[in-house]
């Protein structure tokens, strides 16, 4: 699901900026520093948005994805030290409410996949309980599209104007945030 990581952040850069942007090679690599740093993706869609935030309150324009790169890692090591205490594992007891309050939002929309976020509290890693959580977003999302096929065409729309290289890779990050939105989805992250 790491190709998801990138996509997603790649769509949300290009939907701040307000224009189908293309990443370069830098900023490829910048992302497989905090896809490899562990940093989840809510954390990296977080901190752009921060800088996007105050670069428009000084009416400054973001150019590349590198202008986010100390806000990620502040951000991150900010949230890090609030759920962990500054150590590099998580105590246990600190992922099970976390665990079980994206359970509650899910139940309603999907409880198979609340059963499956619950089971969760059986892994002992920090780490895996995110990527799985990860896996377990695709898949809900996925399972999800047939019942809302008509996103299809509005996260085409937001991509009209690309080219087809960037339009085929940001299109799917656009549909799964619009069916996150269509299913009141939170995030599946700890964090």
């Amino acid at each position: 699901m790491a190709g998801d990581y990138f996509l997603e952040i790649e769509a949300h850069f290009a939907q701040r900026r307000g224009t189908p942007f293309v990443l370069n090679a830098k900023d490829w690599i910048l992302m497989k520093s905090w896809s490899e740093a562990g940093i989840p993706l809510p954390v990296v869609i977080e901190a752009i948005d921060s800088v996007f935030d105050k670069q428009e309150a000084k009416q400054r324009k973001v150019n590349g994805l590198a202008y986010c790169k100390h806000a990620v890692k502040e951000l991150w090591n900010e949230r890090r030290e609030l759920l962990i205490g500054g150590q590099e594992n998580s105590p246990e007891e600190e992922v099970v409410p976390r665990l079980a309050a994206l359970a509650d939002v899910l139940q309603p929309v999907a409880p198979e996949f609340a059963v499956r976020v619950r089971e969760l509290v059986s892994e002992k890693s920090v780490p895996r309980i995110e990527e799985r959580l990860m896996e377990l977003e695709h898949e809900l999302i996925e399972s999800l599209l047939p019942q809302a096929e008509e996103l299809r065409a509005e996260a085409r729309a937001l991509t009209s104007g690309a080219d087809e290289k960037t339009r085929a890779r940001t299109e799917e990050a656009h549909l799964r945030r619009l069916v996150r939105e269509r299913f009141a989805l939170p995030r599946l992250t700890l964090f």
